[in-house]
């Protein structure tokens, strides 16, 4: 299964357990909770953490900020101590600009080893102010342009540039010229911040790496007449506009003229260095440096957990470690917890499921998927003219006619949610206008005496699905149904006859009399559909519409004749003909190629 790494930041949160009597006292530098999801299709997350730090308290050490003199300054590692972490930052650029300029000097932060004892030469770089290059390695600018920021660094060993094991980079000269801003590059990172004018298709100096200095403009783009080098930034000289210097650091900036900004400086950390951050752009003004030491690092070990880099499962995992100094203990855990953030997924059988009124309606159970939970727990529900739910499956439902829509929804064991719908489209039955009726007296006569004769009967309709007048098709189901109706005269006389209906499909009902044979060709068609009434006479009526009623077409038409239905001139698709004569309707879908 693939997983993605998920680098986790946690925060430190301070905890103290105590000290012992001797006065050693380790105290942790905890981690925070933290919570992270699952990674993407997995049921775990790859969780990398940094180990928590500890000091020893009883004799937490100290620092000591070194600013600008113009001056070498030094200072001499502690008895005992053997690590100090140094803050350095690279000066900010010379400008003459009365806008803010950005070209501001770097900064570099790491552990480094040091032996009790040992002198080290500290250089912190000035900010110029004018044409001469800050302290430190900054280039000189020409004519109204600005020198570029010093370098600040710390040397062991001797103070020549090779003895140098921190530096953090100056930036460039930059400035104002013509209404246009001239930016110094910025100081700092493994390779700085290039100069330019304006925008960078201006460009400046080179900014300073770990191997080079660059080129710069003089009059013309790309000279290297302008290039900085190993621990000082260019200077322009008879370049023409305004130029300035290039900002000093492991590798100077190249400087510019022609207006244009001098590029920043590098930094730089010894191979022995630790735990190294290079942040570019960050120092105002002067540069600094200052130097913090402790007495001592305890001894770290995790005892319950994961290790980092480890997959961590769905849930919550305790990680504890402890700090040994001196025979003191001290304890820190933080909880690591990974959550399921990933909704499951359904799949709904179509988008449509169409039925006839009084048909049950049965659905299976819809496929789903999970990261984490094999089966996840299935629901539906309804919305419209009924309403029904319940799990898992739909098994002999009836649906009102219209269109219901069914929601499935699967959830998963963290409470994930996802959801699919399908509509049910029951078509409903209509119901059948039987006709009225009356016939003459069956004792109609007239003796020789002149007894009256017996008034024509009138009668009413029995059956299957009839009520009064109204043939009811959804009640009778499909197949052929027989409608009786008997009758009475005023002189006692009765009778009885019936009539056949044909109920199939969605309730579409046949007089036996009228539509029971029709034959319709051809279908599909280009255009033109013959339609052929067997048997039958009289006249009928025929209305065309498409499937989603717009309505085309209506006239009267001899069932004896051939009906010609012409739909060459509208467009491709589905319509409905629906043919009603004095007894019942029918309805036809032509297709149109």
């Amino acid at each position: 299964m693939k997983r993605t790494l998920l680098k986790i930041t946690l925060g430190l949160s301070l905890i103290t357990i105590g000290q012992n009597a001797n006065g050693q006292c380790p105290t942790f530098n905890c981690l925070n909770d933290t919570i992270v999801s699952t990674a993407p299709s997995s049921c775990d997350a790859i969780v990398t953490f940094t180990t928590p730090t500890a000091t020893d308290t009883c004799n937490p050490g100290g620092f000591q900020t070194f600013n600008y003199t113009g001056a070498m300054q030094t200072w001499v590692v502690p008895n005992g101590i053997t690590s100090i972490n140094v803050d350095a930052y690279g000066a900010q650029g010379g400008s003459n600009s009365p806008q803010t300029n950005v070209n501001y000097g770097g900064r570099v932060q790491a552990d480094l080893p040091v032996t009790p004892g040992t002198t080290i030469y500290i250089y912190v770089g000035e900010q110029p102010n004018g044409l001469t290059g800050g302290w430190n390695g900054g280039g000189n600018g020409e004519t109204g342009g600005q020198g570029g920021g010093g370098a600040s660094d710390i040397r062991i060993g001797g103070t020549t540039l090779n003895d140098r094991v921190i530096v953090a980079g100056g930036a460039g000269g930059g400035g104002f010229w013509s209404g246009q801003e001239v930016h110094g590059g910025i100081g700092g990172g493994l390779t700085a911040g290039p100069g330019y004018r304006d925008n960078l298709s201006n460009y400046g100096g080179d900014p300073g790496t770990q191997t080079s200095s660059g080129v710069g403009t003089c009059q013309s783009f790309n000279n290297p007449v302008v290039a900085g080098g190993f621990g000082f930034g260019g200077a322009p000289s008879s370049c023409g506009c305004e130029g300035y210097g290039g900002g000093g650091g492991w590798w100077g900036g190249a400087g510019s003229g022609n207006c244009r900004g001098g590029g920043g400086g590098s930094s730089y950390t010894d191979p022995s260095a630790t735990n190294v951050i290079h942040t570019q752009g960050v120092k105002v003004g002067h540069g600094s440096i200052t130097i913090s030491w402790g007495s001592g690092t305890p001894t770290i070990t995790q005892i319950a957990g994961l290790a980092s880099g480890s997959t961590f499962p769905v849930g919550s995992v305790t990680q504890t470690f402890i700090a040994e100094s001196g025979g003191a203990v001290d304890t820190c855990s933080f909880v690591i917890t990974v959550v399921d953030g990933e909704a499951p997924t359904v799949s709904c059988p179509g988008n449509t499921i169409e039925v006839c009124e009084g048909t049950p309606v049965s659905v299976a159970a819809p496929a789903t998927a999970d990261n984490c939970t094999s089966t996840p727990t299935v629901t539906y529900n309804t919305t419209g003219a009924t309403s029904v739910s319940g799990n898992d499956s739909i098994t002999g439902v009836l649906f009102n006619p219209g269109t219901t829509t069914v929601w499935y929804m699967a959830t998963d064991a963290a409470g994930n949610v996802d959801s699919c719908s399908f509509d049910v489209i029951v078509n409903p039955a209509p119901a059948v206008s039987l006709d009225p009726f009356s016939v003459d007296s069956l004792c109609n006569y007239s003796d020789p005496i002149g007894l009256p004769t017996g008034t024509p009967a009138s009668g009413t309709y029995s059956g299957t699905g009839v009520s009064g007048m109204n043939f009811d098709p959804s009640a009778s189901g499909n197949g052929t149904f027989f409608v009786t109706y008997s009758y009475t005269d005023s002189l006692g006389c009765t009778g009885m006859d019936s009539t056949a209906i044909i109920v199939h499909g969605c309730a579409e009902t046949n007089d036996l009399n009228s539509f029971a044979d029709l034959n319709v060709y051809p279908n599909p068609s280009n255009g033109v559909f013959n339609i052929e009434v067997s048997g039958q006479t009289g006249q009928a009526t025929y209305v065309l519409t498409t499937v989603d009623g717009r309505f085309v077409a209506k006239n009267e038409f001899a069932m004896e004749d051939v009906l010609t239905i012409d739909l060459s001139n509208e467009p491709k698709g589905f319509y409905v003909l629906q043919l009603q004569s004095a007894q019942t309707t029918k309805s036809i879908t032509l297709i149109k190629e």
